[in-house]
């Protein structure tokens, strides 16, 4: 597999695939800008450094399961085609199936400014017939550059419309989460997942003191990480969304097997997504794009 994959893709001194843990294929890609890893299971970006930076920009626990029906901790986990709980109540999996399936890879293109972009594609399956029920193309392209832009298409090849809630579930590296603030979002009504979901009023930056888990509705294009401990501010850029996801568990880190207790300590989570009433109708033949673009500023 990784012998045909580097056969067809590689590009020599930029773009190899290497075996990574519980054997998952790994993409390791490298431009004059940055370095970045990507496992071809559930197309999940794991790292994306630019060279000028001290530390990766994205967080990934080393408690991390790999395979097996598990979800990744840490980089851009892809949750499709519902976001959060099963919508049907019919004990379907959390943030349905395209983050633990593999992958398949389509396309690798170096172009004239040494951006990287990695075209992959979810194969269809009968194993998917007891999740959906519906006929679909699932495309993601991730480019790698002096910012890291991720598109991800849904195409309904079906007859009848079908409707998806989705998010790029980013986990976001911060030197210490109580120095740490979101800007860009005051103002804006969010629901509150810790407090059953109640409809509130952001005032002034979002500030992390405890356990955050909320979904801010029509939110703005352009958010930014202030991250006062790594000297360093995080611009996230979305389009074809309407609704940020914003999740640290905190304390709650402790019940998670796949993640140390004080991991909450170094990382946000800031999604961007299509979710509650910004879910996605698409008709017979019709796509949608879920569109995030990150890279890092210094706050000097």
């Amino acid at each position: 597999m990784i012998q045909q994959l580097n056969a067809q893709f590689a590009i020599d001194g930029k773009l190899r695939f290497v075996e990574g843990s519980e054997a998952c294929v790994m993409i390791e890609a490298t431009t004059r800008h940055a370095k970045a890893t990507i496992s071809t299971y559930g197309a999940q970006i794991l790292g994306y450094q630019p060279h000028d930076a001290e530390q990766d920009m994205l967080f990934l626990s080393p408690q991390s399961q790999y395979g097996n029906g598990k979800a990744i901790r840490g980089g851009v986990p892809l949750c499709w085609p519902w976001f959060g709980d099963d919508p049907t109540g019919r004990g379907r999996p959390a943030h349905g199936f395209a983050r633990n399936r593999v992958w398949q890879v389509n396309a690798v293109k170096l172009d004239d400014e040494d951006q990287i972009t990695i075209s992959m594609s979810l194969p269809n399956s009968e194993d998917f017939q007891q999740y959906w029920h519906s006929a679909f193309k699932l495309s993601i392209e991730i480019q790698i550059g002096k910012t890291l832009k991720i598109s991800l298409t849904t195409e309904n090849c079906d007859q009848e419309t079908f409707v998806i809630s989705q998010a790029l579930h980013t986990y976001f590296q911060v030197g210490d989460i109580e120095q740490v603030w979101l800007r860009g979002l005051d103002n804006y009504h969010y629901l509150d997942k810790t407090d059953s979901f109640h409809e509130k009023l952001q005032h002034d930056h979002v500030w992390f003191k405890n356990e955050t888990d909320r979904v801010y509705l029509h939110s703005p294009e352009q958010l930014f990480i202030e991250d006062a401990a790594l000297n360093r501010r995080i611009v996230v850029e979305s389009h074809g969304s309407e609704t940020t996801v914003v999740w640290n568990p905190w304390h709650k880190a402790s019940q998670l097997a796949d993640m140390a207790d004080d991991a909450y300590k170094t990382f946000v989570c800031v999604e961007t997504a299509n979710a509650a009433a910004d879910s996605i109708r698409l008709a017979p033949g019709q796509s949608h794009t879920l569109m995030a673009e990150y890279w890092l500023m210094s706050r000097d």
